[in-house]
């Protein structure tokens, strides 16, 4: 016999460490931690391991986890990451484990006094796939490879797999697909032990994907005879009684049998015929369009909803389905068959993940009955889930109608993703008692509870005061009602008297209510929370009795809604999630509303405002002045009247006409990015009122793009019928109004021709070779409100009289946004211009920007088609000397400014054009250019 030697492992910090975790019961917050060597794949299999001793549950300190390592180094001589198992004793807190020795093996053998290497096992992933029963341990390396012949370099990847029985005291190998002959066809890519497992009757059951050109085989047989069949030092050995799956037809070939279902689901003997009942119902979840998905990657049986026969769990964890973008998504899925007869599977439920890539339905383990409800339980892995990839654990229960659809418990991972995933959920076992408590698992008893709480009567008559409450030195009479609760606890394996914290809250959604305020507390302390500290016997109730009271109704404002009595009790974690934690009782406040107590007005309002439009530019007050009234049976609680203000108006204040604008009060808050104002109408508004009452507003960021805006008045109250006004729309014209003025002036005003001592030069090389000059000076203001954009500005001066030239365009200049054009050449003859130069000047009053709106001038108002007609008026007195037609053609604000050259001459005179546009003039903005000739 060999015992494991014990090795000590401390906790690497860069991989993950292996968590063991033992639905809703499950205790998280104390789970025991095992770390092995950094790189070995430690966690990569788990398995519960209970000798003989805790299985009677007389010593809990022999339960312990076996953890497979896959690449992990060992002392086998020339062995590089053989893989290892290792055996992790379980008790709260520790976390020490010991490496199992199941091959000590390394060395070449000799043969004809020649060594060489028949068995390949480094990289064979020995621990890949650990499973117990009893106390035999089976553990295999699916890709250990066998040299069939010493001369030949090729080897056969078959897979061999170790039994330790008795507690370690002897360990066997199997290995069923290693032969003497070279048989790539047959079993030589077996791949032995890539799933494994025990039948409830002990026998050994082996996947092989790799048989028969990858068609994949299963291989069962007792493990008693295995253990008779082995002898040190022989490759083969004959099995009694062993069976096996046999060759298919060659459309079988690359099913992989064996492989895509790791654990072997259905425990019966029949293997060849239920595993070809799986490849059909493969192929017809790949004919529903789940190709790709690796429908079958994992697979678990239990009896989920309690008709003794067992149901089917495949999981799919690239299963992928279309996002709210309409792009696929990967997510994974687990599908549950129950089982309604002998391989009458009935698909009757779809699990799909949450979590994109994070491989929902890796792994799928059966716990048990984790609650005691008499309906087993699963766990499915999402090992790349959770908001830091750590992957997740979800536990779902069962029921009569088999599995249910939303987890009741989610257990994360400890460890977020780094370089290396942390792959929490990647194995998973579940289904053994570790802690001898009668659950499954590391669970706590489940406690099921029942509460009741009553309050009568269920009216309160404010009315009627048969309470009385000290204040100071004072004792004052109030309305009040009784209160009681009860409570009674049950289940299994539980001590007998359990304490329950049990509060009682008053009113408890009050607290969320803007200004709201509680409207009763517990007579014997004038509190709105009550907390007791109750135990009670398993399986028996206990009830408690007190009084509470109604304060004075000037304390409060509503008194429509039913008042919430609210009793909460917990113990944790063992609670049961399907028992109520919360209770709610109403009261009612008797209100004076007939019979039914139920109030149903009928509010009416009325909206007037003191304009209808509203001018760009202007800051526009406002006010809008209302009339509120209820017209119904009934008053109105809490009624308010509620505004909803546009994005261009701001509130200023109550409008002081009326003794209600006196009294009114109002908030002006934003929700939502939206602006409302709130004012207090009263509570209640009786029936038959009618009040009057104004509000200020302005609105001063109006835009050009929309034509109006609107404010949104409404009541409202808190009452359950007819609670609200109709919404009344009070709109304003958006309009435009510019007032602009065009002026100018003539530098000189009056030019006497010819000069004195001036001389005709037929070859002019500088301006005053040619005439004396003029410079016209146009200014174009606007005196606003509104801004107006893209205004032209057309000025037509005459050139030439009979053929002979009067003017001569010298000189443009602009400074700011101007833009002058002309259908002219300015100043041809290429003249020596004077320091004197043209200037052409965008002034602003007071320096000020104005925003700038596309709008024509033209288009806008009567009033500027009157103002430029006065412009005419003063350009004709700019003319008398100089014959200068001015034209304006406005789009926009714009000053000109012209320097006029001139030759005596009479008759017809040719027009050139000068066109000045200004792209931004804005309101209460002045625009100056001057040109020179």
């Amino acid at each position: 016999s060999r015992a494991p030697p014990l090795l000590k492992l401390s906790r690497v910090e860069e991989l993950p460490p292996f968590n063991l975790c033992a639905a809703f019961n499950l205790d998280v917050e104390n789970p025991t931690v095992y770390s092995g060597p950094n790189g070995s794949y430690f966690g990569y299999s788990v398995e519960f391991y209970l000798t003989n001793s805790s299985r009677s549950g007389r010593d809990k300190e022999n339960v312990s986890v076996v953890i497979g390592a896959p690449k992990a180094n060992t002392s086998q001589h020339n062995i590089t990451e053989g893989g290892s198992v290792y055996y992790c004793p379980w008790s709260l807190g520790q976390s020490e484990c010991h490496n199992i020795e199941f091959d000590n093996q390394g060395k070449p053998i000799t043969l004809n006094n020649t060594d060489y290497q028949a068995e390949v096992k480094s990289h064979q992933w020995f621990g890949a796939t650990v499973r117990s029963h009893d106390d035999t341990i089976l553990a295999c390396a699916p890709l250990y490879s066998w040299r069939t012949k010493e001369d030949m370099p090729q080897s056969d990847t078959t897979g061999t797999c170790y039994l330790s029985v008795k507690n370690f005291t002897k360990f066997v190998e199997y290995a069923p697909c290693r032969t003497e002959f070279i048989n790539e066809g047959g079993q030589g890519y077996c791949q032995g032990g890539f799933s494994a497992d025990f039948t409830k009757d002990g026998k050994v059951v082996l996947g092989g994907p790799g048989s028969f050109f990858w068609q994949g085989q299963v291989i069962s047989a007792a493990k008693e005879e295995i253990i008779k069949a082995y002898y040190p030092g022989y490759f083969m050995q004959s099995v009694e009684g062993q069976i096996q799956t046999r060759q298919a037809q060659l459309k079988y070939d690359d099913s992989y049998r064996g492989k895509i279902f790791p654990l072997i689901i259905l425990p019966l003997p029949l293997l060849s015929t239920h595993a070809g009942f799986l490849c059909r119902l493969l192929e017809s979840e790949l004919r529903l369009g789940n190709m790709g998905s690796y429908f079958g990657y994992a697979v678990a049986t239990a009896d989920i909803n309690n008709d003794g026969m067992v149901d089917l769990l495949v999981g799919a964890p690239m299963y992928m389905t279309r996002g709210s973008d309409s792009r696929l998504e990967e997510v994974g899925r687990v599908y549950v068959y129950l089982q309604r007869g002998p391989l009458n599977l009935e698909p009757t439920l779809n699990l799909t993940g949450t979590q994109v890539f994070g491989r929902f339905g890796s792994t799928i383990a059966a716990l048990g009955d984790l609650n005691q409800d008499g309906y087993n339980d699963v766990a499915i892995s999402c090992p790349f889930g959770g908001d830091d990839k750590q992957g997740l654990v979800l536990i779902y229960n069962g029921f009569v109608g088999g599995l249910r659809d939303t987890p009741s418990q989610v257990i994360a991972g400890q460890w977020a993703s780094g370089t290396v995933p942390a792959s929490f959920g990647f194995a998973l076992r579940g289904a053994k008692d570790l802690d001898m408590n009668g659950y499954p698992g590391e669970s706590r008893p489940i406690v099921n509870t029942s509460a009741s709480l009553t309050v009568y009567p269920t009216m309160i008559n404010p009315e009627e005061k048969s309470c009385s409450v000290n204040n100071g030195n004072t004792t004052i009479p109030v309305s009040c009602v009784n209160l009681s609760f009860c409570l009674s606890a049950n289940g299994k394996y539980l001590p007998d008297n359990l304490d329950f914290q049990v509060e009682v809250q008053l009113d408890r959604l009050k607290h969320k209510q803007k200004g709201g305020v509680k409207r009763a507390l517990f007579v014997d302390s004038q509190q709105t929370v009550l907390t007791r500290s109750v135990r009670v016997r398993n399986r028996e109730r206990v009830c408690h009795d007190t009084k509470i009271y109604l304060r004075d109704d000037k304390e409060f404002r509503d008194n429509l809604d039913p008042q919430a009595a609210f009793d909460s009790h917990g113990l944790r974690p063992i609670l049961n999630y399907q028992s109520t934690e919360l209770i709610e009782q109403k009261a009612q406040i008797l209100l004076d509303c007939g019979e039914d107590n139920i109030c149903v007005p009928d509010l009416k309002l009325a909206v007037h405002g003191d304009r209808k439009e509203a001018y760009l530019g202007d800051d526009n007050s406002l006010t809008l002045t209302f009339n509120a009234r209820n017209e119904g049976e009934g008053g109105a609680y809490e009624a308010e009247l509620y505004v909803v203000l546009p994005p261009e108006a701001d509130y200023s204040g109550i409008h002081s006409f009326s003794l209600l604008s006196l009294s009114l009060t109002c908030s002006y808050e934003t929700e939502n990015q939206t602006r409302y104002l709130s004012c207090d109408l009263g509570n209640p508004m009786k029936s038959g009122t009618s009040l009057w009452a104004g509000l200020r507003f302005t609105v001063p960021r109006l835009k050009d793009t929309r034509k109006t805006v609107q404010f949104e008045l409404q009541i409202r109250s808190k009452n359950e019928n007819n609670s609200h006004s109709e919404v009344v729309p009070y709109r304003l014209e958006v309009v435009v109004q510019a007032d602009v003025i065009l002026q100018g002036v003539s530098r000189p005003d009056k030019v006497f021709f010819p000069p004195p001592n001036w001389k005709v030069s037929k070859s002019p090389q500088v301006e005053q070779d040619i005439g004396p000059a003029v410079q016209h000076v146009y200014e174009l203001v606007n005196k606003g409100p509104s801004g107006i954009s893209h205004t032209v500005l057309q000025l037509s001066c005459p050139l030439s009289v009979q053929g002979q030239g009067l003017l001569y365009p010298l000189e443009i200049s602009t400074e700011g946004p101007l833009n002058c054009t002309t259908n002219h050449s300015i100043n041809y003859m290429q003249l020596k211009v004077s320091n004197q130069s043209l200037e052409c000047i965008l002034m602003y009053d007071g320096g000020k920007l104005f925003e700038c709106f596309n709008v024509y001038v033209n288009t806008c108002l009567q009033k500027v088609v009157y103002t430029f007609a006065r412009v005419r008026q003063v350009l004709n007195s700019l003319s008398r000397s100089v014959n200068t037609h001015t034209h304006t053609h406005t789009h926009t604000h714009t000053h000109t400014h012209t320097h006029t050259h001139t030759h005596p001459s009479q008759g017809h005179m040719r027009l050139t054009d000068i066109c000045v546009r200004l792209e931004h003039f804005r309101e209460t903005g002045t625009v100056k250019m001057s040109h020179r000739f």
